[in-house]
């Protein structure tokens, strides 16, 4: 029973975000990290943690701990860092059009993986009982979203590509076989449609194309 409550509460952070999100950085602490300006300076200091979802749309940056913040949009850096995740400024085309967001790196090398979240409606609103003991209880009461990532590749001197693409999905092996190119043999076995090197094995790809570069 232990492990089916933990489960569910493991499924059901996703379901969490919008509800806490707003309070989130009352409660952050400011971390160590840095800023990359437009220019390639890079200055260090300290940031506040968001959401992944707010994260891609503003980073809030400290010079000292005890300096005002200077809030940043992706239009004005090339990335941020703050602990361990690494965000950097990319164009994204999504239903208002085409601007620019922070994007999450989730593998670093040649060919980068990066990965935007986004918000949907589920329809499954709930309130789950976690746990009960007499006139106690614990109850989660969820909104029917739930938070969903979508996969980036960003070659170094290249293009990004958005896995989840129309252009992507029913021509990938003509667009992921040029996208390689540079590396024949990877590139032959994508175009051919080989075990392996299909659209769902994307992190198999890449890691096989970073190797083969010393990445």
């Amino acid at each position: 029973m232990k492990k089916l409550l933990t489960l569910l509460l493991l499924t059901s952070i996703n379901f969490c975000y919008a509800q806490v999100e707003e309070n989130w950085e009352d409660h952050s602490k400011k971390l160590p990290g840095y800023v990359i300006l437009k220019d390639g300076k890079k200055i260090e200091g300290y940031l506040k943690r968001f959401l992944k979802i707010k994260s891609q749309r503003k980073v809030k940056f400290f010079k000292t701990l005890d300096d005002k913040p200077v809030v940043y949009k992706p239009k004005q850096l090339k990335a941020y860092q703050i602990g361990d995740d690494y965000y950097e400024s990319h164009p994204y085309e999504g239903l208002s059009g085409k601007t620019k967001v922070f994007l999450l790196r989730t593998l670093k090398g040649k060919i980068s993986l990066f990965e935007y979240y986004m918000r949907v409606e589920d329809d499954q609103k709930m309130e789950l009982t976690i746990s009960k003991k007499g006139n106690k209880e614990v109850i989660l009461d969820f909104d029917g979203t739930k938070v969903v990532a979508e996969g980036f590749a960003s070659k170094e001197g290249g293009k990004t590509l958005k896995f989840s693409s129309t252009k992507v999905l029913f021509s990938f092996k003509k667009v992921m076989s040029k996208y390689v190119s540079d590396y024949p043999e990877l590139a032959k076995k994508i175009k051919n449609k080989e075990k392996g090197y299909k659209v769902y094995n994307i992190l198999n790809i890449v890691n096989e194309y970073n190797a083969h570069f010393g990445e």
